[in-house]
């Protein structure tokens, strides 16, 4: 079944139509998390559940509703002292839920998983998770472990309606155990221990681990494993090699009939992007099933009806734009496609579907679009209800894929949000994502939407390193920080400027994590090509990284050889421009002396600069009362320090 599919190219240049001013939107709104989110159909399409807040800076509240009265049949479930994170219908009676538990540990904030079951015609909860370990009495973390019990729900196991696979930490600092617990009533059993040789597990339809990674630190490579059954050895299958860097995902086993095949995303021999393959576990042979000539292959789509288990209906790729989707099923394939042309310039996803195929939950987003949920039934599409209520369309401004080329002759492609304006040239800021191990996308973003909204030009450059346009493209990046991988940002924008949209008199740069770092070197560099620099939770000193600054803990080691370069700590001296500087006390990730020690060298220089640190909060800010101390000093800082 080797499906290679050709590609049209997606043209470099951009359209400078004139546009009504964009409706201002308050700080307090962007600042915001997602009003609703988390949606879901049960099987029998008579339900749903969302995650919705009513108030701003309030927790997502658990909400159901019939799909044929809305309004009138909506309904709160409570469940105090707990924030819900996600949920999902197992059956038609019963929601399980993941939550988070917000409490302390030595005077700081910690996060623990918690699930449970909710039935919702007896509106009786079940937790799902259960004390195992015999608590220290003169531990107090361990009696907190011990009566907390910290778990998820891992796998729904959609062969079994009543029951689910959780995830339980029993002991504080240990790897989780697994075990196939009951909706109904929280019994379980212990499917697998945890901790050993391997870092992760992939589940099959019936929860068995039929997948497994391991690090082979002397090597630098992530090994994956694989078995036919429970009762089998593991067998290597494939290799993610830090030289080599051919990559390499286990994504499942879907085939019923052939327990021994395993599906897997891999690099084409000798070739520079993925396709999916089936492999024989009993063999080692590989089948090629899907590619895409010039994209990298990205995964399957299962069925959206619960009944059909975890069957294959098509595939996702990820092109110039994103995530792109290919249908085998001829019916979903044609709802997509009809969906796709009722919602122009948004990606659409087929969510569930009922039992009989004639009710569809869809969901939509785009540049212009936070996230629409829609009900599909009897040929008809009516919207359910959006991501965010307060952020209106004519507020947000559209986004447009700019191809170019690097000054060595290297071709990029990026993201332009154009601002609801008259024709440029607009003031503009180049916002490079972190990672640098992940790539950005044609979509909905709120950091650009929202600097579109005070009138800039948003540049998201997708610099070498970046990942998912190829391995070439992902290897170029290697030990170029600060130098090539740099110059692709400054690029963009020369671009940008030659085609007429962004002016080069008012240039600003903003970015997080590795984009902190871009931030950092920019305003570092000679002869700086922009006006100012804001640096959030960014990398200071190359020699203070333990690890890359993506993924598991593994992953970062094997990130960790491909981080070299510029150095900025040992530059600050040369920043002549405005910066910006924000760091979070409680991040992991950067830690927030990068921060301190570079706003340190700036005072030093007697500097224009300003340092925000937030008490508390990790290497991200998610919750409103963390935005809302410092985007307002963002936009005065562009306001008043850019020359705009």
């Amino acid at each position: 079944m080797k499906r290679l599919i050709a590609i049209a190219a997606v043209a470099g240049l951009l359209p400078l139509s004139s546009f009504a001013a964009p409706e201002p939107i308050p700080t307090e709104v962007w600042a915001d998390t997602t009003q609703v989110q988390s949606l879901d159909m049960s099987p029998n399409a008579e339900r749903m559940a969302m995650l919705m807040r009513r108030d701003r800076g309030a927790d997502h509240e658990i909400l159901i509703f019939d799909t044929d009265d809305i309004k009138g049949s909506l309904k709160a479930i409570e469940a105090d002292g707990l924030r819900a994170l996600s949920l999902a219908w197992v059956n038609d009676d019963y929601l399980v839920i993941n939550f988070i538990l917000e409490t302390e540990e030595m005077g700081r904030p910690v996060n623990y998983r918690r699930t449970a079951s909710y039935n919702v015609e007896t509106e009786e909860w079940t937790s799902l998770v259960l004390t195992t370990n015999r608590a220290n009495p003169r531990d107090p973390m361990d009696q907190f472990m011990g009566n907390l019990g910290i778990g998820r729900v891992v796998n729904t196991l959609p062969d079994d309606p009543n029951h689910v696979l959780v995830s339980h930490t029993e002991e504080a600092g240990l790897a989780p155990n697994y075990y196939r617990t009951n909706v109904k009533t929280g019994a379980r059993t212990r499917t697998l221990r945890g901790g050993g040789r391997f870092s992760s597990f992939t589940f099959d339809r019936e929860g068995q681990a039929r997948g497994a990674q391991e690090y082979d630190a002397a090597a630098n490579r992530i090994i994956t494993y694989a078995r036919e059954s429970e009762s089998d050895e593991w067998v290597e299958i494939g290799s993610l090699d830090a030289d080599k860097r051919d990559t390499f995902g286990l994504l499942g086993f879907y085939d019923e009939d052939r327990p021994y095949i395993a599906t897997a995303v891999a690099t084409e021999p000798g070739g520079n992007h993925t396709v999916a393959y089936d492999i024989d576990i009993r063999t080692g042979e590989r089948e090629m099933i899907f590619g895409v000539e010039g994209y990298d292959t990205l995964g399957v789509l299962t069925s959206p009806r619960l009944s059909d288990g975890s069957k294959i209906v098509g595939f996702t790729y990820s092109d110039n734009e994103g995530t792109q989707r290919y249908f085998l099923d001829g019916q979903l394939a044609a709802l997509h496609d009809g969906l796709s042309q009722a919602f122009p310039g948004r990606s659409v996803q087929i969510r569930r579907m009922s039992e009989d195929g004639q009710t569809v939950l869809a969901y939509t987003r785009g540049p212009r679009d936070p996230g629409t949920w829609y009900l599909v039934k009897d040929g008809k599409v009516a919207p359910v209800i959006g991501a965010n209520s307060e952020i209106p369309k004519a507020g947000l401004s559209e986004t447009h894929v700019l191809e170019y080329t690097a000054r060595d002759g290297m071709e990029l492609v990026g993201y332009v949000t154009v601002p609801h304006n008259s024709e440029g040239p607009f003031p503009a800021i180049a916002m490079p994502h972190g990672g640098p191990w992940v790539r950005d996308n044609r979509d909905y973003d709120r950091w650009a939407q929202m600097l579109a909204n005070q009138g800039y030009v948003v540049f998201q450059p997708n610099y070498r390193g970046s990942d998912g346009l190829g391995k070439d493209y992902w290897m170029a990046g290697d030990n170029k920080w600060g130098y090539e991988m740099q110059d692709d940002v400054e690029d963009g924008i020369q671009t940008l400027i030659d085609q007429g949209i962004a002016d080069p008199e008012r240039l600003g740069f903003f970015g997080w994590s590795y984009g902190g770092y871009s931030a950092f070197v920019g305003a570092t560099r000679d002869d700086p090509m922009f006006n100012c620099f804001v640096a959030g939770a960014g990398v200071a000193d190359i020699g203070r990284i333990r690890g890359g600054l993506t993924g598991s803990r593994f992953a970062r080691e094997f990130q960790k050889p491909t981080i070299s370069g510029v150095n900025p700590i040992e530059l600050v001296e040369n920043v002549t421009k405005p910066m910006l500087l924000v760091h979070g006390d409680y991040d992991s990730i950067v830690p927030v002396e990068h921060s301190r020690r570079f706003a340190d060298g700036l005072e030093r220089i007697n500097a224009d600069y300003e340092y925000i640190e937030i008490e508390d909060m990790g290497h991200s800010p998610f919750e409103l009362e963390e935005n809302m101390q410092w985007f307002p000093a963002l936009f005065e800082f562009f306001d008043t320090k850019c020359g705009f």
